[in-house]
This record gives C-alpha cells, structure tokens and sequence, in this order.
C-alpha cells in the first residue's frame, strides 16, 4: 500500500516527524533532513493484513515538497538570500 504526503519546503530541509494516516490510525514517521521530492519511506507492518497469516503488510509514503505558490516580497527576499547561501557552500 503506497500513501502520498505532502510536507514543506523548510520540513524537508531541516527534519521533522509528521503524522501519517494508515489503516489502524495514524504512525509518526521522521522525515530526516535534506529528505527529497519523491523519496519513499516504509512503515513496516502498517499495512494490508495478510491474508494467509499473520501480521500485515507495509505502507509505503511517497513525500512530496509542496512548493508555495504565491510568496511576499519578504518571503522572496528571504529565499534569494538563502539561494545566494548555498552558492557560497
């Protein structure tokens, strides 16, 4: 089972723990620093039941950076700066 999670720019670049929903409620799951678009996390055993067995299978989380749309000239002013930052690194 494959979920898709959104998460911001800033949470994506310098760490956080989310709550992502499953079938049995929701799972903490750390999102670690630098994490990219696209990178896919396993919950092990949160997942579909088995059907032979025990135990349930994993859910897979698809994180997706949400990029904001419209920003104010102080949020522009701030990314140049961090833009002009990393250039220096």
């Amino acid at each position: 089972m494959e979920a898709e999670t959104q998460v911001s720019f800033p949470q994506a670049a310098l760490g956080t723990k989310i709550n992502v929903p499953t079938l049995n409620g929701e799972a903490k799951l750390k999102i670690p620093s630098g994490t990219q678009s696209g990178t896919v996390f396993r919950l092990k055993g949160k997942g579909v039941k088995h059907l032979r067995g025990w135990g349930s299978g994993d859910q897979f989380v698809n994180i997706v950076i949400n990029t904001p749309n419209n920003l104010s000239k102080k949020q522009k002013k701030l990314l140049k700066e961090l833009e002009k930052e990393l250039k220096k690194d």
